[in-house]
């Protein structure tokens, strides 16, 4: 959970208060920090199972008023937490303009809008999954190695979309007795592209079924780009996730030999522990 955008923001004088819940909400590697945090993700993961069994009508009849109650009484904890964090933090205007910022925000607003059935209030709750998931720093690390190719992604599935309804479109004039409109041949080829096939749609012409068939060999093509740009990414985090000891190089953490200045990994470090103890 970071509360700065940039290392001068470390400098920033903190008087004692918000010092200690800064170290509390925000600084993981102190044990007070780590028990905080992990107290209220578990917080999350019990309010959101109950949720679940909320939906239950036996669970709902029996349990429903008091799991409506406990609800209230988590997003209240939620809130005086996010009002914390605005007080905690080294840099407040990035914190409240940063995912982590935004999520917090989106977890408490159920609190203020009238009508627990409501369904914007039901998403809304959904925000509490992403919190967890962005509370584990491997997920975070997965984000933004994909960072980088966000363009290429958001490329590769827009031209999956328009594929899919010029094929839509085109498959509902090829058989307009087997759908209805043109929105389910969209869906049909969305399916059909991914080779999921429920088998909801199936073409009966010849054309329309040498349609799919070329349909069906795009979609492997298309989301095996998808597959590899994300496999890229997330082997380039795994083998940079160490430094070199002589050229700071970007190295995976095995490497006994930088591939750039070709320095012995073990052999320096033995010699730099050696260089700090005398």
């Amino acid at each position: 959970m970071k509360d700065i955008n940039s290392d001068a923001d470390h400098h920033v004088h903190l008087n004692v208060p918000r010092k200690f819940l800064n170290e509390l909400l925000f600084d993981t590697r102190t044990l007070a920090g780590r028990i905080t945090n992990w107290a209220m993700l578990t917080l999350i993961m019990v309010v959101v199972t109950a949720a679940m069994l909320n939906t239950v009508t036996g669970y709902n009849k029996q349990w429903g008023q008091l799991i409506g109650q406990f609800e209230y009484m988590v997003l209240c904890i939620f809130s005086v937490e996010y009002v914390l964090r605005i007080y905690a933090a080294r840099n407040r205007w990035h914190y409240i303009r940063s995912f982590n910022g935004i999520v917090d925000l989106i977890t408490v607003l159920p609190l203020f809008i009238v009508g627990g059935s409501f369904v914007l209030v039901r998403l809304l709750r959904l925000a509490r999954v992403i919190r967890v998931a962005i509370s584990f720093p491997v997920v975070r690390a997965l984000f933004a190695s994909l960072r980088g190719s966000l363009r290429l992604l958001m490329g590769v599935l827009g031209t999956i979309g328009l594929i899919s309804v010029m094929v839509g479109n085109l498959i509902f004039m090829l058989e307009p007795q087997t759908y209805s409109n043109a929105f389910e041949g969209v869906w049909w080829s969305v399916v059909t592209m991914s080779t999921v096939g429920y088998g909801d749609f199936v073409p009966q012409t010849a054309a329309g079924k040498m349609l799919a068939t070329c349909l069906i060999m795009s979609g492997i093509c298309m989301f095996a780009m998808v597959t590899a740009v994300i496999s890229v990414k997330v082997g380039r985090m795994i083998n940079d996730s160490a430094k070199c000891v002589a050229c700071k190089h970007g190295i995976a953490p095995d490497y006994l030999y930088c591939p750039h200045c070709a320095t012995a990994q073990e052999q320096a470090q033995a010699e730099q522990f050696q260089e700090d103890d005398d």
